[in-house]
């Protein structure tokens, strides 16, 4: 399957959770985030995807990350980030993955309330990951000059 185009419908969906249970997708809008812990795109992203999060608290989008790795692993990654994103699992053979026709990490999915693509991305994109800013401060009703701090470099692209 290929990866779906903006105003397509997400398919359902066997996510899990923690404990190896069947997850609920959050109703709403959300950014998915899709990574790998081994990913070096992905561990680029996932600090500015949890600043995203931050930004969006109090407002109408839910980022929900979902590993295609284990619990430990994904809280190893995590730990050395030093952040916390809620996280569902697609574990292997990474059936939620191959039916959205994901074919690198990180891969960002952002889904409007009535379960329909509204974008995509795959890989790290500064530009990108600002619009997804622009995007959660704006439903919470703030404004942000930059998701990137003064001095950070930040590589403009990173393929996953």
């Amino acid at each position: 399957m290929t990866l779906l185009d903006p105003g397509s419908r997400l398919p359902s969906l066997a996510l899990r959770d923690e404990k190896g249970r069947a997850a609920a997708f959050p109703e709403g809008h959300t950014l998915y985030g899709f990574f790998k812990t081994s990913c070096p795109a992905s561990e680029l992203a996932w600090p500015y995807l949890a600043r995203i999060r931050s930004l969006a608290e109090g407002g109408e989008l839910a980022v929900v990350a979902v590993s295609q790795d284990d619990p430990e692993a994904t809280a190893l990654f995590y730990q050395r980030l030093g952040i916390a994103i809620p996280t569902l699992y697609d574990p292997d053979p990474w059936t939620a993955s191959e039916a959205l026709g994901l074919t690198a990490v990180p891969t960002f999915l952002l889904v409007g309330e009535n379960g329909a693509l509204r974008d995509r991305y795959e890989g790290f994109g500064r530009s990108k990951m600002e619009e997804f800013a622009q995007r959660a401060v704006g439903q919470a009703g703030r404004a942000i000059a930059s998701l990137f701090a003064p001095g950070e470099d930040v590589p403009a692209i990173k393929p996953g």
